[in-house]
């Protein structure tokens, strides 16, 4: 599927928060107005909302309603938690998924507040109006929305924004009538992916499916957690990013640490995953735990899932998220090493490879978890930094899609379910954990 490019609308002009005002002024003065749309964007939304919350990665929300309406009726149709306050300028958004300020207290946060913003057809341009003043008149317009100070950048392009829906939009198409995919590992796959965009387990349910995704989940996670070292971890992971409940007897990441080794498990993709999980359950990550992984680094910077394996771009980009999410800082060696290992499985088309040494080339499943790992250290994976001669990761992604919205593992292989599930977070610059919430027992079975 390419995604459209999707074009900014034309807007009013009235004064919402002091800081859009001075960039009202800025951009009068330069001349500076919304790009004029494009009427040839087939079957797009009426517009995309993309919400980036500060913590790394976006939320996207397609917008379907009759134009024209204001980029705040916009934000609110998107079903995200909205806190506004009226103010002397105008209402004024205080706070996105809990992200923010108090309605009360709408500016308690002198240094960060939520920068509005459109896409112009080839960039993301801050508003010079607020979002009850803004008028979006075109299908397809991109709205913006980034919680920082002033002088940061939306990241996540519409392109990109879109490509996640498109596949998600595939994802919700296969879920079987039992609301699941097949085994509890494809479910597990879909509610990392859908955890990723913020959306919620129980209300994932197809048309035909006759339970909800969160359901399925109830039923078959216990048993699942008991299946592998990684399964608690990656559980933990996939059910706080989803909302998603545990349910009695499922075995969580703590359960299986061990403190006289400092392993959760005896393998290191196992053991990442169980810091993962931890992290994700706002527990403590043990730093005999971090220490480990740690000491079973390559001498390459790499990590292999286990003994013998050999490193690999995977397990290494698990490990550089577990570390991060765990408080190891960006700039240790450990981190600085392993980056160097995925440069180093880099190709010449911007992906990745599985690893140094196998010749199969750039694929999807190694290239979403290697720009999740960047993310993770805030790194631009479509930066020059991680440019191959003008090829980024993110393109690579975007060159797998299908019409249909899913993903290749590699070009010319066909829609791959592993792959379009995992794509979802590289596309929205999401690392894992992509929430942290203590998780609730569910209440009934």
């Amino acid at each position: 599927m390419s995604a459209p490019v999707l074009p900014a609308a034309k807007r009013l002009l009235r004064p919402l928060l002091p800081a859009a005002f001075v960039v009202a002024l800025a951009l009068l003065l330069l001349g500076v107005q919304p790009a004029a749309a494009q009427d040839d964007v087939p079957a797009a939304p009426s517009a995309w909302v993309i919400v980036e919350s500060g913590a790394g990665g976006a939320w996207v929300r397609p917008i379907t309603s009759t134009l024209p309406f204001s980029g705040l009726v916009a934000l609110q149709a998107t079903g995200l938690d909205v806190a506004v306050a009226e103010t002397d300028f105008g209402p004024a958004v205080c706070a996105i998924q809990g992200v923010g300020c108090p309605a009360e207290d709408c500016f308690c946060n002198e240094a960060e507040f939520w920068n509005y913003s459109f896409w112009d057809g080839a960039a993301w341009v801050g508003y010079p109006v607020g979002a009850s003043s803004s008028v979006i008149t075109t299908t397809g317009a991109a709205e913006g929305w980034r919680w920082g100070s002033f002088e940061g950048a939306q990241g996540v392009t519409p392109a990109e924004a879109a490509a996640a829906q498109g596949a998600l939009d595939w994802l919700a198409a296969q879920q079987q009538a039992d609301g699941g995919y097949g085994s509890m590992g494809g479910a597990l796959e879909t509610l990392l992916a859908i955890g990723a965009n913020g959306l919620d387990a129980g209300a994932w349910q197809s048309a035909d499916a006759t339970r909800s995704l969160e359901q399925y989940s109830r039923f078959n996670q216990a048993r699942f957690s008991r299946s592998d070292a990684a399964a608690p971890g990656k559980l933990a992971v996939a059910l706080a990013g989803a909302d998603a409940c545990v349910s009695r007897g499922t075995v969580l990441p703590l359960a299986r640490f061990d403190e006289e080794s400092g392993a959760f498990a005896p393998s290191n993709g196992a053991q990442a995953w169980a810091m993962l999980g931890t992290a994700a359950m706002s527990e403590t990550v043990p730093a005999a735990a971090v220490a480990t992984l740690i000491a079973n680094q390559d001498a390459g910077g790499g990590w292999e899932w286990q003994a013998g394996f050999g490193p690999d771009s995977n397990t290494t980009s698990l490990a550089v998220q577990a570390l991060v999410a765990a408080g190891e800082p960006v700039t240790s060696t450990a981190i600085i090493s392993g980056l160097a290992y995925l440069r180093s499985v880099q190709q010449a088309d911007g992906g990745f490879a599985y690893d140094a040494v196998g010749g199969f080339g750039s694929d999807a499943n190694s290239t979403a978890y290697s720009v999740q790992a960047l993310a993770a250290v805030g790194e631009d994976p479509t930066g020059e930094a991680w440019s191959v001669e003008g090829a980024t990761p993110v393109e690579f992604l975007l060159s797998l899609q299908l019409e249909d919205g899913s993903l290749e593992w590699q070009a010319g292989s066909g829609a791959n379910a592993f792959a379009t599930q995992q794509a979802v977070a590289a596309l929205l610059r999401r690392p894992f954990p992509s929430a942290v919430r203590p998780l609730q027992r569910c209440t009934a079975q």
